[in-house]
């Protein structure tokens, strides 16, 4: 069966997120290399099967990396080879390679997805979907990566209702990087 991931990004220690393009976002782009944990999340994301994403996300995704080069950005070869799966009503098309739109339930298509194949699957962002799976108890995993800034304002990773009924989870890993970046690794304790 195969395990689905959550992967999120954390600014702050009030768990918000950052809009895209947000002045503070090139604070990121100023922390010193961290090559060990590159090569960690680079290898972490070619070893996806599939992502999976709402319309938001994907339009973000392929505005920013279709048809882009290593040389351009090191995850754009790797979206770029691995099958998507768009949960979208309106979206008309689709033309980013390997990327599918399902217009079907989000619930149901997720369960079949989990039983068809043995690795792993990612969903991120921080929108309906994410919630969405959180809340029917989706979610195998969840990767959160906690950089060193703080913030007064963003969007919540959560709301009260995303989660649902109380979801232990155990810790897997937590790697400090050289740069003050730190990576959580929890697992759904069912």
């Amino acid at each position: 069966m195969r395990t689905l991931i959550s992967m999120t990004y954390v600014y702050s220690v009030n768990a918000t997120s950052m809009k895209d393009g947000a002045e503070e976002f090139r604070f990121i782009n100023d922390l010193a290399e961290d090559e060990d944990e590159e090569r960690n999340i680079l290898e972490f994301l070619g070893g996806a099967e599939l992502y999976i994403m709402g319309r938001v996300l994907y339009e973000e995704f392929a505005s920013h990396f279709q048809g882009k080069t290593a040389t351009d950005h090191p995850f754009a070869p790797i979206y770029a080879a691995t099958d998507k799966v768009v949960f979208s009503q309106t979206l008309a098309s689709a033309d980013w390679e390997r990327s599918t739109i399902n217009r079907g339930d989000l619930v149901t298509e997720v369960e079949k997805m989990k039983t068809e194949g043995d690795g792993y699957m990612i969903v991120t962002g921080r929108g309906g979907i994410h919630r969405t799976l959180l809340h029917h108890d989706l979610i195998d995993e969840f990767r959160i990566t906690v950089f060193p800034m703080l913030l007064s304002r963003g969007t919540r990773m959560l709301e009260p209702d995303d989660v649902g009924e109380f979801k232990p989870l155990e810790l897997v890993s937590c790697h400090p990087g050289t740069n003050g970046v730190v990576v959580l690794h929890y697992r759904r304790r069912r």
